[in-house]
């Protein structure tokens, strides 16, 4: 499974009412993703909108965390 997958797939499971999930170091931890926690948002970003998702990756000015987000 791809990070973009695990990502998605852990999204799917924590997200919040919104459609929100934040991601942190920690949480990558836990999923196994050992790289930059923004290194691992643009690479996540960039697979979304080839894909012309439906979810968004958003910093929001946040230097400790990013989130993934169900557009509407």
């Amino acid at each position: 499974m791809g990070i973009t997958e695990q990502i998605l797939t852990d999204h799917a499971a924590r997200k919040d009412h919104d459609g929100v999930t934040w991601f942190t170091v920690a949480d990558l931890e836990r999923l196994g993703i050992h790289d930059q926690l923004f290194t691992i948002m643009q690479t996540v970003q960039h697979t979304l909108r080839m894909r012309k998702a439906r979810q968004v990756v958003e910093s929001h000015g946040c230097t400790d965390r990013w989130s993934l987000e169900d557009a509407h």
